[in-house]
């Protein structure tokens, strides 16, 4: 057709002394079918086990070009990430995690096909499949709108706490990635404060389709925190993120302080998401 233009999306496989895991999630990677060119960015953290060595043995296997980074040795998560990001010369940038995998071979493409159809979003991620390692137990959790997608704004994102769950479920527009403040990677940031960074340039999605599993065990960094220290730790991270916010988002920054003050409970905040859910259910997509 006069004019396509084939999308493009880079994978940016994050890893780091996962040899247990990294070839289930390899493998979720080689086996997309997508109508797309796809590179596969391996940042490796500077693992100390056979990680490294196990992607390699599948770059022969891969119909996607691996790009590799320097891993002679441990950065940490933000600036591994953080060089990913500026590597990325593609329309589309997806997040896999080695210990997380994507359940569908179509995950990439109904990604793309959404963020091609819905230019004001900033980046969609899908509903998450939690596997709980210890007792090898699977859980989604129910879809309650009547729609295959939702938009969360930042009111939701910032006001209510993280709505995403897991940075392996996300693919971003590249260019907004590429965007993002130096100061930003000084932050110990996931999901959450990432989805804030993104929201600020237009709403996020929701994808109703199960795609990604989130592997979840006690070596964690989250998973292994006390509810207690949970709140402590999201309390922080808030009071970082709010020195690069605008002084817009005041009036969610204090939404979320009480609700952490109150534990994660919050009146309000139940009544606030009845009103927003319903108000969402009747927005009419273009």
């Amino acid at each position: 057709m006069k004019g396509f233009k084939r999308a493009s999306v880079d994978v940016i496989l994050c890893c780091y002394n996962q040899d247990q895991y990294i070839v289930k999630a390899l493998e979720s990677v080689l086996s997309q079918k997508v109508n797309a060119s796809v590179r596969v960015l391996v940042a490796d953290d500077g693992s100390s086990d056979k990680t490294f060595e196990i992607i390699k043995s599948y770059e022969t296997k891969s119909p996607f070009p691996f790009i590799y980074f320097d891993n002679n040795g441990n950065i940490g998560m933000q600036s591994n990430y953080k060089r990913a990001f500026e590597a990325c010369k593609s329309d589309y940038t997806a997040i896999l995690e080695g210990d997380d995998w994507w359940s569908s071979d179509s995950h990439l493409a109904k990604h793309i096909a959404f963020l091609k159809r819905h230019s004001r979003y900033s980046m969609s991620f899908n509903s998450i499949t939690y596997y709980f390692q210890e007792d090898g137990t699977f859980k989604v959790n129910k879809w309650p709108y009547n729609r295959s997608h939702i938009a969360i704004k930042l009111c939701h994102q910032l006001g209510w706490g993280n709505q995403i769950g897991n940075l392996s479920s996300c693919v971003f527009r590249t260019k907004l990635l590429q965007a993002l403040p130096d100061k930003f990677f000084k932050l110990q940031f996931a999901d959450w404060e990432l989805g804030v960074m993104m929201a600020l340039k237009g709403p996020i999605a929701k994808l109703k389709d199960s795609t990604s599993v989130y592997r979840i065990n006690n070596k964690g960094q989250w998973s292994a925190l006390s509810t207690e220290n949970r709140m402590v730790s999201e309390k922080d991270a808030l009071k970082k993120l709010s020195l690069l916010l605008p002084s817009s988002c005041e009036g969610y920054i204090n939404m979320y302080t009480d609700i952490l003050d109150n534990k994660g409970q919050s009146p309000e905040l139940a009544t606030f998401k009845t009103r927003i859910r319903t108000i969402i259910r009747q927005i009419k997509e273009k």
